[in-house]
């Protein structure tokens, strides 16, 4: 959908929250009030058939069907069957809990990860409480209430220590509504508490590190958190931090919605736009022009994948209007610095990133290796070069250095062309340029040789083939193709890369993922690699 008023927004997500939970009501079940849904992938080893199929969070849509049946003029609006799920889906969470509050964070592969206070569901499940308490009879009420004394009281516990991270941050909001609602003067005061140190533990840039920097993701629970506390609060010491990270997501969202993986340090690439933050953002007048461009791009069959924490609810209650201001992708073309550590630049159809961002690597198996350092978009096609970071996986480097996968420093060039990247006494520089309707990507090494490297939106189906007459479609064979049997150019994933000589395409490569026990992606993760050796002169590979 395109070209959306302003005044647009909330009902335009309003119809998509119900398309969303539209598709989800066979998935209900009425002996548990549980709502089940298909792993995507394996299942973990030992895990038990009772537990297959669900998760708490998948719960959360009790939320949307609260809204949906009291809201007028939706096709759930007084349709008593849907109160029933909402009302039964609520009891499920409360017979799940334990007896301090928590919830075994069950995955829906079966797999089992220990006690918590489930933060997107506590709220979800409080909203859902504030919309239909008065549809319950008293004993029903009283059980509710009590499920959720005990997780508010649990989550206060836990954020006293003002740990910032993503959830103490919505754990915090949470705490404070549902001190308004169930008149818990001490709960407001945790939530407010946690509030003020996500305030200070903001970074310049507008973003909360994550495991040693940003998160493009993982920005949108901080600004969820924080806008929802300011619309319940109205504490407009709010807006200087709102303000800031409405910059940072300016910066980082691709043309179709889809925010940038190359500053990421958890987060690969997906083609799904976030619900999460959006209420945060329209507090400021630039905020409101990015949440419309999200809501014109905006596909319930792709991008409501979940319905977690109630985001889409959250959007259309307390979604806050006024003016708007331009946003970098009101403009046709551009090249910005984003502070002193990435680059972002449009010109005739092309979007492109370059991060200089370095820390060093981590232990947790949240925090990815900073090692991918490009992308590249196409507006008629989406992302071609670029997809984000794993973890101990040498080909999702952009350079190989002097034994290093990833660089100690990095800094933008001088000139806005592209950044430099230090790997242990190797300087390595990788720039980007647009001319005559192709992207030009330069990289060289200064001080020793270095492998360079591009991951390739190559997928599985696709049809690859060569200057040399080399073709296969991307399947269950692996592929290794290297020169001289290349020749000058590759064609996949709908363009044509103009190769260095001594190139090299290997498919697939499957990146590491930290939220299957496993760490096995997803079936049809595989990408492909592009790379070449530097030895002196600089490479070139140009995308048309």
């Amino acid at each position: 959908m395109k070209d959306i008023a302003p005044s647009g927004v909330r009902d335009r997500m309003l119809q998509a929250m119900a398309e969303g939970v539209a598709a989800r009501l066979p998935a209900y079940q009425e002996r548990t009030g549980r709502f089940i849904s298909e792993p995507d992938g394996p299942l973990a080893p030992g895990a038990k058939p009772e537990d297959i199929g669900w998760c708490v969070i998948n719960q959360d849509i009790i939320y949307p069907l609260a809204l949906l049946y009291t809201t007028p003029g939706t096709p759930y609006q007084g349709d008593r069957a849907i109160l029933e799920m909402a009302l039964r889906g609520g009891d499920a969470v409360r017979d799940f809990q334990y007896p301090d509050g928590q919830v075994e964070f069950l995955k829906v592969d079966g797999s089992r990860w220990g006690p918590t206070y489930m933060p997107w569901t506590n709220y979800a499940w409080l909203e859902t409480y504030a919309l239909l308490r008065d549809e319950m009879d008293a004993a029903r009420r009283q059980r509710w209430e009590e499920g959720l004394t005990l997780a508010h009281d649990g989550q206060a516990r836990e954020i006293s220590n003002l740990r910032v991270h993503n959830i103490p941050c919505w754990k915090g909001m949470s705490c404070y509504r549902a001190g308004q609602i169930l008149g818990r003067a001490d709960w407001q005061e945790a939530g407010t508490a946690m509030t003020r140190a996500v305030l200070a533990a903001q970074q310049p840039g507008g973003y909360w590190a994550e495991h040693g920097g940003p998160s493009t993701t993982y920005n949108y629970v901080y600004v969820h958190g924080l806008g929802l506390y300011y619309r319940f609060s109205g504490d407009d010491s709010l807006l200087p931090a709102l303000e800031a990270a409405t910059r940072f997501h300016q910066a980082f969202t691709y043309p179709s919605g889809a925010p940038v993986e190359t500053v990421d340090g958890r987060v690969h690439y997906h083609e799904r736009l976030s619900a999460m933050g959006w209420v945060g953002f329209s507090a400021t007048p630039q905020g409101r022009r990015l949440v419309r461009h999200w809501a014109e791009q905006f596909d319930p069959k792709r991008d409501i994948t979940s319905l977690q924490g109630g985001s889409l609810a959250s959007i259309v209650l307390h979604l806050i209007p006024g003016d708007e201001a331009p946003i970098n992708l009101d403009r046709p073309a551009f090249r910005e610095p984003y502070e002193d550590w990435a680059l972002v630049c449009r010109e005739g159809g092309w979007f492109g990133c370059l991060s200089a961002f370095a820390c060093p690597p981590v232990a947790s198996r949240w925090g990815q290796d900073r090692q991918a350092f490009l992308s590249l978009w196409r507006d008629d096609l989406g992302l071609l070069l670029g997809g984000g970071n794993s973890k101990d996986q040498a080909e999702w480097s952009s350079f190989v250095a002097n034994g290093r996968l990833m660089p100690e420093r990095g800094a933008l060039l001088p000139d806005r062309s592209g950044v430099a990247l230090e790997y242990g006494g190797i300087r390595c520089l990788l720039q980007l340029a647009f001319a005559d309707g192709r992207a030009i990507i330069t990289a060289s090494a200064e001080g020793g040789p270095a492998l360079q490297q591009l991951i390739v939106q190559a997928k599985a189906g696709q049809v690859v083939r060569s200057a040399a007459g080399l073709e296969a479609t991307l399947g269950e064979a692996a592929l290794q193709w290297e020169a001289p049997h290349l020749g000058e150019w590759l064609e996949v994933a709908g363009c044509r890369i103009t190769l260095p000589p001594g190139a090299r395409f290997v498919w697939p490569t499957v990146p590491f993922n930290p939220y299957a026990v496993d760490g096995a992606a997803p079936f049809g993760s595989g990408l492909g690699v592009l790379s070449a050796r530097i030895d002196g002169q600089p490479i070139r590979w140009a995308v048309e």
